[in-house]
């Protein structure tokens, strides 16, 4: 392997610079030294050959990993462009402090032919804990994969619609319907979409209370969306009154 000698030297200073103790660098020097290129080459091939080893209350500082950052050339900290988010006057994206960054690797979906797309005519059958649609009615649906997709492209609008209307947010989809029969079409910005409208978040606030566990999923200062809107109509019929 040409290029061992530079990779042995770059792993040892890494190491030396994020264990203060030498004891990984040292492990990594025995390792290479009983290898053969051919080894070494099929060792350094497989996934994730190279491991911080620590014993209990020695992990690295930020310090440290600054430091094996900079023999990596690879800054810890940068400024970030959230242009979706934060722009100026002229349309710009506008920068942030620097910033601790974590690098994401992307994978670009397979999926992509037309035959692997079903599409639902019918949205009558539906499973009211979970929104989804089944039996007949069940189609091809977002997953994880596809929303980070979309996220990637600054697509934030796209995936709110997949996720709330054109999914199981019942009021939006109502809401939306209406536009569409009265002005036939309906914008993005035409529907809000409530905090409750949401089958499955729903669903998961009943077993999260039924676990005697709070959360602000769909529920305001500890009270379900049921028992707000009937506290409203009590006001209001007093008032009435």
């Amino acid at each position: 392997m040409k290029n061992r000698k530079e990779i042995e030297e770059l792993v040892i200073k890494v190491f030396s610079a994020v264990d203060k103790t030498g004891a990984n660098a040292q492990y990594y020097q025995n390792l290479f030294s009983e290898l053969s290129d051919s080894k070494f080459e099929a060792w350094i091939s497989g996934r994730l050959p190279f491991r911080l080893h620590t014993s209990v209350f020695s992990e690295p500082t930020l310090a440290d990993c600054e430091k094996a950052f900079k023999v990596l050339g690879v800054p810890m900290l940068e400024k970030v462009n959230l242009n979706y988010l934060t722009k100026n006057e002229n349309g710009d994206a506008i920068q942030t402090e620097e910033c601790l960054v974590g690098y994401l690797n992307i994978k670009r979906l397979k999926q992509m032919m037309a035959k692997k797309t079903n599409a639902a005519i019918e949205i009558t059958k539906r499973d009211m804990k979970t929104g989804r649609l089944i039996s007949d009615d069940k189609g091809g649906i977002e997953s994880d994969k596809e929303f980070e997709g979309a996220l990637a492209l600054n697509l934030e609008n796209t995936s709110v619609e997949y996720s709330r209307f054109k999914a199981a947010s019942m009021e939006a989809k109502a809401e939306a319907y209406n536009l569409i029969n009265v002005k036939g079409e309906v914008s993005f910005s035409e529907i809000d979409t409530k905090k409750s409208d949401s089958i499955a978040k729903n669903t998961l606030n009943v077993y999260l209370i039924g676990a005697n566990l709070h959360s602000n999923l769909v529920d305001e200062y500890y009270y379900t969306p049921h028992t707000i809107e009937r506290r409203k109509n009590n006001i209001s019929r007093q008032q009435d009154e």
